[in-house]
């Protein structure tokens, strides 16, 4: 095994360093921090060389604070720095006069306001909208990933084709084919992180400052900050029981360039676009040249029958941009999600994407190929539909006893989440207030104000017993505002 050479040492600030130089740079390093209590330096050869020195005049550095017991040595193992430093504090900082420093933009204030896309430190009800880990087989992938290593060997350490690994789209072309009914070649696939990376890049690309872009109401925050950020001007569409209102827009604004639809599940209500709405939609968007960007984050996951037909697949003159995530099916650090559009756009698409974080490591994608292949994902899909459609379930029969007290939630049996709303928003508003638990209201999501609101429930990683404990202190706390 190589032997380690030791930490990297900081910089002697002086052209030609001398001793004293060297000895005043690695006292302060101890002193400040920047060299910790028991981590180990590199020889004094080794140290003469990063300085540019001689190694006696590292001796007698590191000899001077080795007596002042700065350093501790000992023979065949290294210098280290003395543990007893760990005791010092650094000295005090004079206190500096005010100052003004430069300051965010506006814009980046905005931004950063938006904290939809941040997912919280620890899972609880009802805030835990990632994937459920505990029947994930770890071991399998660990197996997977390995391998992925080893074949693709040196190369793992190079850069990766921004577009994805062509296994992947490969995997990616036909899981889409078999799962979603989605027919599109490999070449028309780019990878990405997450979906919300992909939308970043979409809005650049397909957006010019001041262009009208479609937005459902209330709708998906990652969305419309990704459309913000591209300068478009957002157009809110009300969202009822059966999904978008296309045909009221229609009549009340000027042609967007681009919607945004979340139809198979809609973000957040959960109400599926219906077959006529779909139709008018795509027929929209070829009267006025405009794209659609489907956003089927949670397609996988539908609990009674085959997944919704997606959008895409009913579009026939190229106008869908479709956008999948493996992030929800398999774990939220996979970081594995995709794009599909017209392959005019793709080296466009991949331009963008290396000016945003260049590329996703080959390993992981070579790893998700082999898992796809090999049959891995489609059991793991069908073992995990079983387990979020129980979840489900459990919290509609449990919240049962709020329907009486005018709660209402969508039928629609899919998704991580569920929405329960009430014609009463201030009462809404003070059974979150009252709950110890992490509730997100509808109206945080929502563009256009009405008098109604809701709570959001993110199910899919609480275990059963935070769910039935989530559960009761949902139901117990509505029952006591009520009154």
């Amino acid at each position: 095994m190589r032997r380690s050479q030791g930490v990297l040492l900081p910089p002697v600030r002086v052209a030609r360093p001398r001793r004293g130089d060297v000895y005043r740079t690695l006292r302060a390093a101890v002193l400040d921090g920047v060299l910790s209590a028991g981590e180990r330096l590199p020889s004094t050869r080794q140290a003469a060389a990063d300085y540019g020195v001689s190694r006696g005049m590292l001796e007698e550095v590191f000899a001077q604070l080795t007596e002042e017991g700065f350093m501790e040595r000992a023979v065949g193992r290294g210098t280290f720095v003395a543990l007893t430093v760990s005791r010092l504090s650094a000295p005090a900082k004079q206190k500096q006069g005010p100052r003004r420093s430069p300051t965010p933009s506006r814009r980046g204030h905005s931004v950063a306001a938006n904290a939809a896309c941040r997912e919280p430190a620890v899972p609880s009800p009802f805030n835990a909208g990632i994937a459920d880990t505990s029947e994930f087989p770890w071991k399998m992938w660990q197996r997977l990933m390995a391998r992925s290593a080893r074949e693709l060997g040196h190369g793992a350490l190079n850069f990766a084709d921004p577009r994805g690994l062509p296994n992947l789209r490969v995997a990616i072309a036909r899981y889409l084919a078999q799962f979603r009914g989605i027919r599109c070649q490999p070449g028309q696939v780019i990878v990405f992180n997450s979906a919300q990376q992909a939308l970043n890049a979409l809005a650049v690309l397909l957006l010019d400052r001041g262009d009208a872009v479609w937005i459902e109401d209330p709708c998906y925050l990652g969305a419309r900050a990704a459309f913000e950020l591209a300068g478009a001007a957002i157009t809110p569409v009300p969202v009822d029981d059966e999904g978008i209102r296309a045909d009221t827009r229609v009549r009340r604004s000027a042609r967007a360039r681009l919607t945004y639809v979340t139809p198979s599940h809609q973000y957040p209500t959960g109400v599926a676009l219906g077959l006529e709405r779909r139709i008018a939609l795509l027929e929209v968007a070829e009267r006025d040249g405009s794209w659609v960007v489907e956003d089927d984050y949670d397609g996988e996951f539908r609990y009674e029958g085959q997944p919704l037909t997606a959008l895409y697949s009913l579009d026939s003159q190229g106008r869908v941009l479709y956008i999948g995530t493996l992030n929800k099916s398999m774990f939220v650090s996979l970081r594995l999600a995709y794009a599909v559009v017209p392959e005019e756009l793709v080296e466009s698409l991949a331009n963008i994407r290396t000016q945003l974080d260049g590329f996703t490591p080959a390993v992981r994608q070579m790893a998700m190929s082999l898992f796809m292949d090999e049959g891995h994902f489609s059991s793991h899909l069908r073992r995990m539909r079983a387990v979020y459609g129980a979840k489900r379930a459990a919290l509609v029969e449990g919240l049962a006893p709020l329907a009486a007290l005018g709660w209402t939630w969508s039928s629609n049996p899919a998704g991580m989440h569920l929405l329960v709303r009430h014609k009463r928003g201030d009462y809404v508003r003070a059974v979150a207030t009252a709950s110890s638990l992490d509730l997100a209201l509808l109206s945080a999501y929502r563009i256009a104000r009405t008098r109604d609101d809701g709570l959001f429930l993110r199910f899919g990683a609480l275990d059963t017993a935070s769910l039935s404990a989530g559960i009761a202190a949902l139901v117990a706390v509505a029952k006591k505002m009520s009154r």
